[in-house]
């Protein structure tokens, strides 16, 4: 009775103060808040006086802070002081007041500072890339850039903010702006693995993260993927990836989007890794615990990153612990890893060092005593902090690879392999609005094949100056502009014989230079709408000495010429991209990007082998014209309901490739001076649509990917001028990731994937010559190998019990290919002497024996034991 009471007396005060108001009598209140949301202001005048408030939330910030102190206070005078206090005028029109922005108000739009500053790591002060700063209760906000830095302008007054990243507590932070302010925040991570922690509050940026064009895999979810050999590896996480697909077993090849492999680049802190592997692509020449943040870029690639068709692989390494000294290892019968991170001053700088080096002498050298099988590694990054405005880097990674065999009293023979990578790095801060990153860095990859005395030596290198500006306008425009100038040294491959060795050609090496200038703004048109597009303007030039050959239509040699000193080729290309997207609400996104991709190197090997590491590099010339690619992508992301931070994502996209390089048949790749004419240049096209479904948090974490694409060439002189398949056409792709927490010490991990066969080429007829049997390949790439499908399984034992303990260590079990299935990756046509017996090989033609299909699979069964420690 006493509620219904209550209601009835509401009810009536309604219409007495509609009627109040009708006869002239102003109403008075009485309210007293401070330091809340004016939002709550404006729910209590409505509750006592029955006016509701009409306002545009996109010019109206009803979430800024505001007190108040009314008593008896007549309803204008009130309006006034908030209208003032909020930057607005008001009207009241009937039974509503109406807030709105007008040029006389106390507030200008213009009248706004910016806060900026560095978001770190609370226990370790690396820079967190990617962290989140939003103001309360809106869509405005920005995210830290690859070295921890933000910059967010605000209107002025007091504003409460969320700073937030994926795997750390949130932090809500009070400010009253009345001038430009600079705050750096220490984010303290937390254990969001163990079963019992429930993280309430999403990253406001989770949707960008479900993008497939963009897409950022942690270092932590690698370590928990099931084990090759002692090691998860970068390359193998990137292939559980959609739209990106592994070469075959123990490889560390891929490709992306029907690319092909030369048409991804992997750089770590912008120097390039031309071939990130060990042992002919068993592992990774990146470790996991290197890493800070890897990005894939499929599609909508930034300006500042290029120039590739298919993908840009950007690894951003740990700065290393500022605060304490931290030692950590890895122990596994193949490989051993030791690394040590260490403040060079409090809170100032840091070094980050670790070797990695294999082990595999006990499983040959009993058979085979005089071989050497062994990959080393060293990877380094210091950084030191000048002062508030300037911070310089220096990373470095070595990879070094040896097959030889050196038989008693005789010399070593083999092939030997290397990788480095170095990036020299200064950071300045010119204003709150204006951050800058000055990079000097070079890379290269040698290998030489050995018989002493005769020498076989072919290497890539590239020394390079990249200046790249950040300009953070106001909050909804930020824009990235810079210049690049590259230069490359290539030796396609240098002969060093004695005299009893026939006479090898010569092979010239080749000089190029090339310079970029670029420019993105990224502009937020709305709360729901934001436009994105960049140019890149690109100038590469081959320079002398060298001797050129001119072909004609038949690639047969009709002209030779000696260019001196200087530009003799030049190529200038615009390389143009954009995108646009839509949230109609904080869940779902839209995305629609197009763009044009250049490409100036690229990878000349008529080998399918996975394994092999004779590699020969060839620049745009004046026979070879850059390499370029159209790409359009569809692109829709929706966060699914619940705590688990659940997502699901598809993309539709279409690419065009054009000056694709094919070979002619039996093309003769290496020591060729007239390579060129070996090659053949057509068109290439892919499309596909990608699927994931992921779920980041909670006992049960992982996801779930399915591709279905199509990658077609058409190639004059090749296949009768019709199309067919390109060798990385695989229709179909499935993955499926899923780590289950037992128990807060124990961890069980499963990797399943499988994907269609690859295409080769496999007889159309035989016919009979000199009583030999001899096959006939009238078609390219006709038939498909089996498909492929692997288990992967793993159990982590953590064996420490005590979650703070200062040594920390664990024990992990896998299992690659955990069903043994017979995963083929080659098929071949050979003579066998009798049944039962090993064939011979296929160019034995003078033999008796039948003509027979054989077939080869790698790796049906490999267990692993690793032991990890840190303190």
């Amino acid at each position: 009775m006493r509620n219904i009471l209550l209601i009835l007396f509401l009810l009536f005060q309604i219409p007495l103060c509609l009627c109040a108001q009708d006869s002239g009598e102003e109403p008075s209140l009485t309210l007293q808040r401070s330091n809340v949301p004016a939002s709550e202001v404006l729910e209590a005048i409505t509750a006592q006086t029955g006016l509701n408030f009409s306002y545009n939330s996109r010019t109206v910030d009803v979430q800024e802070r505001i007190s108040v102190n009314f008593i008896n206070t007549g309803l204008r005078e009130a309006l006034d002081r908030i209208a003032k206090d909020l930057g607005v005028e008001y009207r009241i029109i009937e039974n509503q007041i109406v807030l709105y922005l007008s040029s006389k108000s106390g507030k200008k739009q213009g009248q706004s500072f910016t806060l900026s500053g560095f978001i770190n790591d609370g226990s370790s002060g690396e820079s967190l890339i990617g962290a989140t700063v939003s103001k309360a209760g809106t869509r405005i906000g920005t995210v830290s850039n690859a070295f921890g830095f933000y910059s967010l302008s605000l209107e002025r007054g007091a504003h409460a903010l969320d700073y937030s990243y994926v795997g750390y507590q949130p932090e809500d932070l009070q400010v009253n702006l009345d001038q430009t302010t600079k705050r750096n925040l220490s984010l303290q991570p937390t254990a969001i693995d163990l079963p019992d922690v429930v993280v309430e509050k999403q990253a406001p940026n989770i949707l960008a993260q479900q993008d497939l064009d963009e897409m950022e895999i942690r270092p932590g979810e690698l370590n928990a993927m099931p084990e090759f050999a002692g090691e998860s590896g970068i390359v193998k996480g990137l292939q559980t990836l959609p739209g990106i697909k592994m070469h075959s077993d123990g490889s560390a090849f891929f490709y992306a989007r029907g690319g092909e492999r030369d048409q991804n680049l992997i750089i770590i802190d912008d120097a390039p890794l031309y071939n990130p592997t060990h042992l002919f692509g068993f592992y990774s020449m990146i470790i996991p615990d290197f890493a800070k943040q890897i990005k894939v870029y499929k599609s909508d690639i930034p300006a500042h990153l290029g120039d590739r068709l298919s993908s840009i692989v950007s690894i951003r390494t740990k700065d290393g612990n500022s605060n304490k000294f931290k030692f950590s290892g890895s122990l596994n019968p193949l490989v051993n890893r030791f690394a040590v991170e260490f403040p060079t001053a409090k809170e100032k700088g840091a070094i980050f060092a670790s070797v990695r080096g294999s082990n595999f002498d006990w499983l040959y050298k009993e058979r085979a005593p005089n071989a050497n099988l062994e990959f080393r590694d060293f990877s380094f990054k210091l950084n030191h902090k000048l002062n508030n405005r300037n911070r310089i880097y220096f990373t470095t990674v070595l990879g070094l690879d040896d097959f030889t065999n050196r038989p008693p009293g005789g010399t070593t023979a083999g092939i030997r392999w290397g990788n480095f990578a170095a990036t020299l790095r200064w950071n300045h801060i010119f204003g709150p609005k204006l951050f800058s990153n000055t990079t000097l860095y070079t890379g290269s990859y040698d290998y030489r094949l050995f018989s002493p005395p005769n020498f076989w030596q072919s290497s890539l290198g590239t020394l390079s100056l990249k200046s790249d500006f950040t300009h953070y306008a106001n909050a909804r425009l930020t824009s990235r502009f810079g210049f690049e100038s590259q230069g490359y040294f290539i030796n396609p491959g240098a002969i060093t014989t004695d005299s009893t060795v026939a006479i090898f050609p010569n092979i010239e090496p080749n000089y190029t230079r090339k310079l970029s200038l670029y420019y993105q703004a990224n502009w937020k048109a709305s709360e729901r709408l934001s436009l994105k597009a960049g140019l890149r303007l690109i100038n590469w030039a081959n320079l002398g000495p060298t001797r050129l050959f001119n072909y004609d239509d038949n690639y047969q040699v009709v002209d030779t010429m000696e260019v001196g000193e200087g530009v003799y080729n030049n190529y200038v290309r615009l390389s143009p991209r954009a995108s646009i997207l839509y949230r109609p609400d904080s869940t779902v996104q839209y995305k629609l990007s197009i763009g044009l991709y250049q490409q100036f190197l690229q990878l000349v090997s008529n080998s399918l082998s996975p394994f092999s590491s004779l590699e020969v590099w060839l620049p745009a010339n004046h026979y070879l014209k850059p390499q370029s690619a159209r790409q359009i992508s569809f692109n829709y992301s929706k966060i699914l309901s619940g705590p688990a931070q659940s997502s699901f994502a598809a993309s539709l996209y279409y690419k065009h490739f054009d000056e694709q390089i094919d070979y002619k048949d039996h093309a003769v790749t290496l020591i060729n001076p007239l390579l060129e004419g070996e090659l053949r240049i057509g068109t290439m096209y892919a499309y596909g649509a990608e699927f994931m479904l992921k779920k980041q948090l909670g006992r049960l974490n992982g996801w779930m990917s399915y591709t279905y694409s199509r990658t077609l060439r058409k190639t004059p002189g090749l296949n009768n001028g019709q199309e067919y398949p390109a060798f990385q056409d695989r229709p179909h792709d499935f993955s499926l990731l899923l780590n289950y927490r037992l128990s807060r010490r124990t961890l069980f991990s499963a990797y399943w994937t499988s994907f269609s066969g690859t295409t080769f080429s496999s007889p159309t007829g035989f016919y009979q010559f000199n009583d030999q049997t001899v096959p006939i390949f009238s078609e390219k790439n006709n038939d498909r190998l089996p498909s492929y499908h692997r288990l992967d399984v793993a159990w982590r034992f953590i064996l420490h019990k005590n979650p703070e303990a200062r040594y920390r260590h664990s024990l992990t079990f896998s299992i690659y290919n955990a069903l043994a299935h017979k995963n083929v990756v080659h098929v071949n046509f050979n003579k066998v002497p009798k049944e039962g017996a090993r064939p011979l090989v296929k160019t034995n033609l003078l033999s008796q024996e039948a003509l027979t299909a054989t077939q080869l699979d790698l790796i049906r069964f490999m267990p692993s034991l690793t032991y990890k420690f840190e303190l």
